[in-house]
């Protein structure tokens, strides 16, 4: 007895000594590639996983860690707060990003989330873009602090407010697009010149070239056996094209705001990523290096076809094209196994209401220019004559705080009336009000939490309003939107693959704030300021999926 009691305690000693000698052995990444697709419905995995290439999609699932129960926990799934939320691990209550723009009554106008005054356009006209309203670090600026700015960090999108939010304050450079011209610019709150490369890039005109090619299928109309018949009547369409197949923007006089509306525009960030990782010389430097795309396509043309739509089924299709021909390159150059990938999205999307109705299911509209339209003349009604409503942006409601004082009534009695009309309109699920955020007495609700971690004193409204399943803040009988808790926007894909990261299926539940702490944790790094989020337990190996998988 005595000798098995010694034999185990031996053996405890062992394990005490093997444990931290395998997670000394962990190897930090050369390059972090941090991959967000704009508007990507969780089921598009499952959905057509069937049609990818080995080397795309299907490489992360065979090869990554896979949450499969990933949720955002906020109220406004917009993509400002996803791509905030993605890359600080804090959520708009903290960050201060409510929206992708909201009512200012300083400026009495409407602002974005990156808007600033104080820069210009580095390689075009305007005003440009930067963090300033982003009250957080985010993932790389703790990487710059801690490796004494060798790192580098970059990112990429077609949206000026993905490109920003996702690089943070210290990044090299944010790259995104400009409609106007066809170019890809930066701020000068990043660069007061943009670098050769991107010079070289604008000069080829890839984006023109683009543009004078159709829009066909990836494959015969028949393989779209998990979408709807094309050309249905309440898509949107492409503005001087149509909602058939093929589309052409190649005739159109506003083809460069056009271009986002098509798989190209992912095609030229794929170039754009290519070309930064080798002029830049990303992976090969002492400390890792952190390149974020944002693909925005899938955004454009989800709001304007829908989920269940041929285009949004092709371009997933081609997405995966992209991932491929990414990771291949990533691959021959500094290799995957010394590469983190972290693929996930900011929100999902609502089918468009009219099709839900048509298949049996609850949906709508609510034309927030109406309602606002509805309620002031019901509260002059009841309260005296005035502007009572001065802004409605969704969910955020910004009652006009002068007309209030001018019929000397209390600010949280004309909340509460306020609320009330706003319940009466069909489709309306909650309304909270300031009053009630400041107090901390939200009703009993289900969403209450997400509300208040999407409310931001000072820039969100006096009333937030929240839909019902099914139905979306549209102006537009057409299309669809996003922007509310239910599954189908919060619900996102969320992979870490690469450097020996083991392939596994996540149940746990989990959350996009979890990837900022779970990346730095892997590099030893302090978390960012308002991290809220919490490490997924991923499983570390030293073996590596071979590419072809």
């Amino acid at each position: 007895m005595q000798v098995i009691k010694k034999l185990l305690f031996l053996s405890f000693l062992v394990l005490l000594l093997i444990i931290p000698a395998q997670a000394s052995n962990y190897i930090k990444p050369k390059l972090i590639v941090l991959i967000v697709a704009d508007q990507f419905a969780y089921n598009y995995l499952n959905r057509f996983k069937s049609k990818f290439n080995k080397r795309g999609f299907n490489y992360l699932l065979h090869n990554g860690s896979d949450c499969v129960n990933c949720k955002y926990a906020h109220a406004t799934l917009q993509t400002a707060c996803g791509h905030s939320i993605i890359s600080t691990g804090a959520y708009p209550w903290a960050t201060g990003i409510i929206a992708n723009q909201w009512y200012d009554r300083a400026k009495k106008s409407v602002i974005t989330s990156v808007s600033d005054p104080s820069c210009q356009v580095t390689g075009g006209n305007g005003y440009g873009a930067s963090p300033h309203l982003l009250n957080s670090t985010t993932i790389g600026d703790e990487m710059k602090l801690a490796f004494n700015n060798q790192s580098k960090v970059i990112s990429v999108s077609i949206k000026d407010r993905v490109a920003v939010l996702l690089a943070g304050r210290l990044a090299n450079l944010a790259i995104y697009y400009d409609d106007k011209t066809g170019n890809f610019i930066t701020s000068s709150h990043y660069a007061n010149d943009l670098p050769f490369y991107l010079k070289d890039f604008n000069e080829k005109h890839i984006v023109d070239n683009y543009c004078a090619k159709p829009w066909e299928r990836l494959l015969p109309e028949a393989n779209y056996t998990e979408s709807r018949k094309d050309d249905y009547f309440y898509e949107q369409g492409i503005t001087d094209d149509g909602k058939k197949f093929p589309h052409s923007i190649a005739s159109s006089p506003i083809k460069y705001q056009l271009f986002p509306l098509t798989p190209f525009a992912n095609d030229t960030l794929t170039q754009i990523a290519k070309t930064v990782m080798e002029k830049e010389r990303m992976g090969t430097h002492d400390k890792t290096d952190l390149l974020c795309i944002g693909y925005s396509a899938g955004d454009y043309i989800g709001h304007s076809f829908g989920p269940y739509s041929q285009e949004s089924e092709d371009l997933v299709l081609r997405l995966d094209n992209n991932l491929q021909e990414l990771f291949n390159y990533i691959d021959a150059g500094i290799g995957l196994k010394n590469t983190l990938i972290v693929f996930t999205a900011d929100h999902g999307i609502s089918p468009i209401p009219e099709y839900l109705q048509e298949i049996g299911l609850p949906g709508g509209r609510i034309d927030y220019k109406q309602m606002t339209n509805s309620l002031n003349a019901s509260l002059a009604s009841k309260l005296g004559k005035g502007e009572w409503v001065e802004a409605f942006e969704p969910p955020n409601l910004y009652l006009n705080l002068n007309t209030i004082d001018q019929n000397n009534v209390h600010q949280q009695d004309v909340e509460a009336l306020t609320a009330n009309l706003v319940h009466g309109f069909k489709g309306v699920s909650e309304v909270f009000t300031a009053n009630q955020f400041y107090n901390n007495k939200l009703p009993n609700s289900p969403y209450a939490n997400a509300a208040r971690k999407s409310y931001y004193f000072g820039r969100s409204g006096e009333l937030f309003v929240i839909l019902k399943p099914g139905y979306i803040f549209s102006t537009s009988n057409l299309g669809t939107n996003h922007g509310t808790p239910y599954r189908y926007d919060a619900q996102v894909p969320l992979i870490f693959c690469g450097t020996q990261i083991k392939p596994k299926t996540i149940f746990t539940q989990v959350a996009p704030c979890d990837i900022a702490p779970t990346i730095l944790s892997l590099l030893d790094l302090e978390f960012t300021s308002n991290c809220e989020g919490k490490v997924i337990n991923l499983d570390l190996n030293e073996c590596y999926g071979p590419i072809n998988q």
